[in-house]
């Protein structure tokens, strides 16, 4: 196993090829990228807002009762994110 048919190329060569190509390159990686995770643009009505802040607080009660979350300090916590 030798190094037939493989091509030779010196390091300063291969950044121009990247520095000419780059631009372009990440302009087709742009394009063809999936789009990212749209911003939410409709504000939740105060029922909804309440809603979720019940949720959150009776997750953070049930991840203090089951050792989820540690107070490690008084500005450290730890939360053990795996069930």
């Amino acid at each position: 196993m030798g190094c037939e048919g493989m091509r030779k190329i010196k390091l300063s060569d291969l950044n121009e090829v990247i520095e000419r190509n780059r631009s372009m390159v990440n302009k087709q990686i742009a394009k063809l990228s999936s789009p990212k995770r749209k911003k939410r643009n409709r504000v939740r009505s105060k029922g909804e807002r309440e809603a979720l802040d019940q949720i959150s607080v009776r997750k953070w009660k049930k991840a203090l009762v089951s050792g989820k979350v540690r107070k490690i300090s008084d500005k450290v916590w730890y939360y053990d994110y795996r069930d």
